[in-house]
């Protein structure tokens, strides 16, 4: 009952092999944006059933991806039942749902494709109250979907005084917004970003500010490699006594705003109220209520150049992991060995000199990787699987490899394969147990029952 749309070069390589990958192959879906973008929508569609009411759905509009970092991000939610009438204010919602079929890398089951259609239909017949302090109801916008424009988004055509809140920006963004406001303007954005922008694309800016190391509280050996920083993004416009917060996907760059990206905001009004005030919900008060003490103001470093290899070498791996993802020729076989299965892949994978790439589906672990043309290995039926994790490297230059994982199509998949899996997991009474608990304890319970697959598998010698 779960379907993520997700970018097709969006799934990060997993930290830990485990069989029970295999069970997300058919909620998990690949697509690719219209207008060669990125698909960088962070949006959760929930609907809810009762057997005797109407259905209950729970948007969520966030900046935040799928993932563990600990960055500060910033979302928006809200529920509320269809009624009988389309509403303007959430039909993007309904438009980005019914694009899915059309920009997926893969056929979509009938059964799906219904799902999305009466999903759509019932999200643009809801009207979905904003929170507390504001007036209207959250209005949304899709940007970069196949029958979108392409001129530049605009929240608003007039403003009084802004705020602007995002990690990535350019100066297309950047004007974007300060074209439309007559007054004071603040941005915040990261270090690295600001430096890379020259002093008159910053220049329309009165205040800018950055995240203070503070903010990033001190990493645990458990999350060292976990991202802290802003990642947020957030537009307030404060227009007569009203102030209107954009929230969502979309940093402040061309892609972004000229719909190369397919991006989702949401937008909620209200009145804004004084620094003094209890009410209201400007900027003033947000800065002064506890965002403003996480920042210090931006102050120029000088940055080292890349010099032209670095550059070179950088592009040459996203062209080879854009070509990897373009190559239709690209899939996995499964044939029956002695005592298991061989998974192997193929597709006619040329790479370019300079660049070497290592391939292995993620239910094993990277130090059974293997490079081309010897893209095959033994495997039991349980840990057989659709999910193949790459990585590049260059070997001129010493930069970070390009890691990713690809859903690929797969032939010979056994018809009993996910049984087995589930078998392989609950392998005992005390497994057994274990797993009813988890289903009674909620995600919380099923991801330290899943955790426990390693404490099963990890003696078992089933690669060569």
């Amino acid at each position: 009952r779960v379907h993520l749309f997700v970018d097709q070069a969006g799934i990060a390589i997993p930290r830990t092999e485990r069989a029970i990958y295999a069970m997300l192959e058919q909620s998990v879906h690949p697509v690719s944006a219209p207008n060669q973008g990125a698909f960088h929508p962070k949006v959760w569609v929930a609907r809810f059933t009762h057997a005797t009411q109407k259905p209950l759905l729970r948007v969520a509009v966030l900046s935040r991806n799928l993932t563990f970092d600990r960055s500060w991000d910033i979302a928006l939610t809200s529920e509320a039942t269809p009624t009988g009438r389309r509403r303007a204010k959430s039909r993007a919602l309904g438009d980005l749902l019914r694009s899915l079929p059309g920009i997926s890398n893969e056929p979509l089951p009938d059964s799906l494709l219904s799902d999305l259609e009466t999903l759509a239909g019932e999200v643009e017949r809801t009207q979905f109250p904003p929170p507390e302090g504001f007036t209207e109801p959250i209005s949304y916008q899709a940007l970069g979907l196949p029958d979108s424009s392409q001129r530049t988004w605009i929240p608003r055509k007039d403003g009084a005084r802004l705020l602007a809140i995002a990690p990535f920006i350019n100066r297309t963004g950047l004007d974007a917004l300060t074209g439309v406001i007559s007054g004071h303007s603040t941005l915040v954005s990261r270090q690295e970003s600001l430096d890379a922008l020259s002093e008159e694309a910053l220049a329309g800016w009165d205040d800018i500010f950055v995240l203070s190391d503070t903010a990033a509280d001190e990493a645990t050996d458990e999350t060292a490699d976990r991202p802290s920083s802003l990642h947020a993004k957030a537009i307030a416009i404060e227009h007569g006594w009203d102030v209107s917060w954009f929230v969502g996907s979309a940093n402040f760059t061309a892609a972004a705003f000229q719909g190369k990206n397919v991006e989702v905001m949401a937008s909620v009004t209200g009145r804004k109220g004084s620094r003094d005030s209890r009410k209201g919900s400007g900027i003033d008060r947000f800065l002064d209520n506890g965002f403003l003490a996480l920042c210090e103001p931006y102050r120029p470093q000088e940055t080292e150049a890349q010099n032209n290899d670095v550059i070179t070498a950088q592009r040459l791996l996203e062209e080879t992991r854009d070509a990897l993802i373009q190559n239709d020729k690209l899939k996995i076989q499964c044939r029956q060995a002695d005592n298991g299965w061989r998974w192997s892949l193929h597709g006619n994978i040329t790479l370019p000199d300079g660049i070497e790439m290592a391939a292995w589906p993620v239910s094993i672990s990277e130090e059974h990787a293997r490079t081309p043309p010897n893209l095959e290995w033994p495997l039991p039926t349980a840990r057989l699987t659709r999910f193949v994790a790459f990585r590049l490297r260059a070997t001129s230059v010493k930069i970070d490899d390009l890691r990713f994982t690809l859903k690929c199509p797969a032939e010979g998949l056994p018809d009993d394969r996910l049984g087995q899996i589930l078998r392989t997991l609950i392998d005992s009474p005390e497994r057994f147990l274990r797993f009813l608990r988890a289903l009674l304890g909620g995600l919380d319970g099923l991801v330290d029952w899943s955790m426990d697959e390693r404490k099963t598998t990890e003696s078992t010698q089933w690669v060569v």
